[in-house]
């Protein structure tokens, strides 16, 4: 579902050329710091660094705050109405859904340098997603030897911990750095929902889970001058991540006051273990003075998952009374995929502008073995409706070219991307293979009025496609109750989109929007009947949706600019259009309201303020409810600036809930869903060795999209 909550998007016209960059907006400034929203031609910055909100957090936490960026409910984001890759150093983290989540909530906010909201990205960029969030991580840029030490305590419901330390060595040709990070937490999940049956019949589930993680996470590389035009890097990175988990779901069926029914419950305990490494190797020439280069990145990431659950389902009476043995079910969900991927990347100076050309080639592997067994007489045996050993096999081939020139006050960019991609997917249970061939163009092309310094005008446009998730081809079944499972469709397909926007900026403060997005063969959830009162969620291609969205920015500091202040409105209106399905085909509108406001009390003291709201919102087969929540922080330097003393809280008043109503072939339901939110954490951070700031080359790796989607292997 593309296009869940999606009254939430903010970001400026992306045009990511050397012209561009020399004409951006001015960020408004703070004296002495940097501000946390900095606002450019090509994209919204969030220095995270600068927040007092963000430290101690993680990654998913700190994108709740970015302008303009919604998560959709189910960990798929979007920017002003667009499907959106995240990237994490220019390399995508492959995931989505509560996979993504997983992996964002496992990421330290202490390691995050700046977020780089693009909403229009050019040809360089993978086609996959209309915009991109990019987490650039922390690289200490100083000469020396030199450090970072984190340590921090928090609480909601229960007590959470973070610890970290960061080493960097820099001389004039050589930088060696590494770091560790270990976060601790438990969190609940309290999710309820109400299924009709018919007019007088419903089912209730109530579910209450605690999930507890014990996360690692660490990066270590190396950058080497091998002369004054060339150098080469290597970079180790990875993730190593245990959850455990408790659930209970209780189902009945209601009456609507009439006799009481049976019940029954389900109790749930899983293991989760992930590991998570990648390496980057790179290459970096300048022919000459001119802009003449050459970089090429070869990249290597795999993903390991074991995942382990058990299932007690107890049925009862309406007394409570247990009415038979218990239904045993557990599953064995190990996961084992890979991504190789070369891209070399050529610049150079043409025609009073500048060329830029590539080519890479993406090889992914996904395989997993899904295995249920349900215990019958003691013995444990295969559940054949449910086990399914899956492969998937996905290659691309990508060549692109995009060239930009400034001709007095206009900057133009203008490029083409070209993508051959080979799909295979193998159920090597129901001896069942798919394959796919398909070829696209991808053009984008921007352009900039500036009338004068106070007056700016873009025009752009970009095809892009949103590929599936892994998860989402595999047809396997994925047990939550015996009234509610999950299902793939390996008949899906990505789904094609085209946007346009205009933008008009006026002073450096004022910052306007007007957008269109249409998506054909879009990529939704659906709920559909099986047989006796079971419901499936699954997936399907929708003909056609679109949407019209509205945005109003104002950045603006105050006294001196000790007060700054970023607030946003934004409008949309969205429709599905599905042939024959009344269900689907519908519209809505909805707004979304941001303020982030952050102070300079005092040298040294710093506070932050940030509230957001939602507003009702209906799409697909959802109907979205309205939400709101507002956070807090204020921080302290400490021991002559080397140190920071941070306090800061999360939704402060609890508000934070998600809920919507589902109609679907039949099925109608109503879900309230709350995941704990309200937190309160303490966080000391203590800079050592040279600080003498020296600047670093900001090195991207060469995957750009593939490990985003591999949610649920």
């Amino acid at each position: 579902m593309w296009l869940m909550a999606c009254v939430c998007w903010h970001s400026i016209q992306a045009q990511s050329t050397d012209s561009l960059r020399r004409k951006e907006l001015q960020a408004v400034t703070v004296k002495g710091a940097k501000p946390f929203i900095v606002m450019r031609a090509d994209k919204i910055i969030m220095n995270v660094s600068e927040s007092p909100i963000a430290a101690g957090g993680d990654a998913l936490q700190v994108l709740s705050h970015a302008p303009g960026v919604v998560d959709q409910g189910n960990g798929n984001y979007e920017l002003r109405g667009k499907k959106v890759t995240v990237l994490v150093d220019g390399k995508d983290s492959r995931l989505s859904g509560e996979e993504l989540k997983e992996w964002l909530s496992s990421q330290p906010a202490g390691n995050i340098d700046r977020i780089e909201l693009i909403g229009n990205p050019p040809a360089r960029y993978d086609a996959k997603g209309a915009a991109i969030i990019n987490i650039i991580t922390s690289k200490n840029r100083n000469f020396g030897t030199n450090g970072t030490l984190t340590a921090g305590i928090g609480a909601g419901q229960y007590t959470r911990y973070v610890a970290g330390l960061g080493l960097n060595y820099r001389n004039q040709q050589l930088n060696v750095y590494g770091n560790y990070d270990y976060q601790y937490n438990k969190q609940y999940y309290d999710l309820h929902s109400i299924r009709l049956l018919d007019a007088n019949t419903n089912i209730r589930e109530n579910s209450w889970e605690t999930r507890e993680r014990n996360n690692h996470s660490f990066k270590a590389g190396a950058d080497y001058d091998l002369n004054p035009r060339s150098s080469v890097g290597v970079m180790f990175k990875g993730l190593l991540n245990y959850r455990y988990r408790k659930m209970t779901t209780t189902s009945v069926r209601d009456y609507h006051g009439l006799a009481a029914d049976s019940f029954s419950t389900v109790a749930t305990g899983g293991d989760l273990q992930l590991f998570n490494p990648s390496v980057n190797v790179y290459y970096k020439t300048d022919f000459d003075t001119s802009g003449k280069q050459l970089t090429v990145n070869v990249d290597y990431f795999n993903y390991n998952k074991s995942w382990d659950d058990d299932y007690v389902t107890n049925f009862y009476d309406p007394k409570g009374v247990v009415l038979e043995a218990p239904y045993l079910l557990r599953d064995n969900s190990p996961a084992n995929n890979t991504i190789t991927s070369v891209a070399a990347d050529y610049t150079q100076p043409l025609w009073k502008g500048k060329l830029e050309a590539g080519l890479k080639t993406t090889f992914t592997t996904t395989d997993n073995d899904i295995r249920w067994e349900q215990e019958i007489a003691n013995t444990w045996k295969i559940d054949s409706g449910k086990t399914n050993h899956f492969i998937y096999r996905e290659n691309i081939f990508a060549a692109y070219a995009s060239y930009d020139r400034s001709i007095k006050k206009f900057n133009l960019q203008a490029g083409l991307r070209a993508e051959q991609t080979h799909m295979k997917g193998t159920s090597l249970t129901l001896d069942q293979t798919n394959t796919r061939n398909q070829f696209n163009l991808f053009p984008s092309i921007a352009v900039m009025y500036n009338q004068s310094a106070k007056h700016r005008y873009g025009l752009s446009y970009r095809k892009s496609i949103e590929r599936f998730s892994f998860n989402i081809v595999n047809p396997f079944v994925t047990y939550v109750s015996q009234y509610f499972y999950y299902q793939g469709n390996p008949n899906i397909r990505p789904s094609i989109g085209h946007s346009f926007e205009l933008s008009y900026t006026y002073n450096n403060e004022l910052f306007t929007t007007l957008s269109y997005q249409r998506y054909n063969q879009v990529l939704t959830d659906i709920y559909r009947k099986d047989t006796g009162n079971v419901v499936i969620s699954t997936y399907t291609n929708l003909r056609a949706a679109y949407a019209v969205n509205a945005s109003i920015t104002y950045s603006k500091g105050f006294f001196e600019n000790k007060w700054m202040s970023t607030n946003t409105l934004m409008a949309t209106y969205a429709k599905y259009n599905e042939k024959g399905s009344e269900q689907l085909t519908n519209s809505g509108a909805g707004v979304y309201v941001n303020t982030s406001n952050t102070f300079t009390l005092t040298k040294g003291l710093t506070a932050e303020l940030s509230a957001t709201y939602n507003s009702p919102m209906a799409f697909g087969v959802y109907k979205m409810k309205s939400r709101y929540y507002i956070d807090a922080g204020i921080s302290k330097s400490i021991l002559h600036n080397a140190g920071r003393l941070t306090l800061n809280a999360t939704d402060i008043f609890n508000t934070l809930t998600t809920k919507y109503d589902v109609a679907s072939f039949g099925v109608i339901s109503s879900y309230e869903n709350k995941v704990e939110s309200r937190f309160v954490r303490l966080v000391f951070s203590y800079k050592f060795g040279n600080q003498r700031v020296k600047a670093a080359r900001n090195r991207k790796t060469g995957i750009e999209k593939e490990q985003r989607r591999m949610e649920g292997n």
